[in-house]
């Protein structure tokens, strides 16, 4: 039997990117196949995606354009515009908690 194959993205590049992405190199069921991270600290960034080989995206829309499901591991106040935005392009979305930068509801937007 052939495993479906899913695209991932990593927002994000620190701990929790860094756990997010061990994770799915244990995944079975599928292939998840990880296209790559973003982080708008181009350091931080590299020092991810250089020693995993994963491609270094410039934009969080370019990275959300290229999978079917992006693992949001950025800081909390962070986590809404992200997840809004891959949603609106019908991508699934894995978040760290808070869903929002605050513990209370999301804006309208959810």
């Amino acid at each position: 039997m052939t495993k479906k194959t899913i695209r991932c993205g990593i927002a994000g590049s620190g701990f929790a990117a860094r756990f997010h992405y061990d994770a799915l190199l244990r995944v079975f069921s599928v292939n998840a196949d990880i296209a790559g991270s973003y982080s708008p600290t181009r350091e931080k960034l590299e020092q991810f995606t250089g020693p995993r080989n994963l491609k270094a995206y410039d934009g969080i829309n370019d990275l959300i354009d290229d999978v079917d499901i992006v693992h949001v591991c950025t800081p909390p106040s962070t986590h809404e515009p992200i997840v809004v935005a891959a949603l609106k392009k019908n991508r699934h979305v894995i978040v760290e908690k808070p869903f929002t930068g605050y513990f209370g509801d999301g804006n309208p937007n959810f």
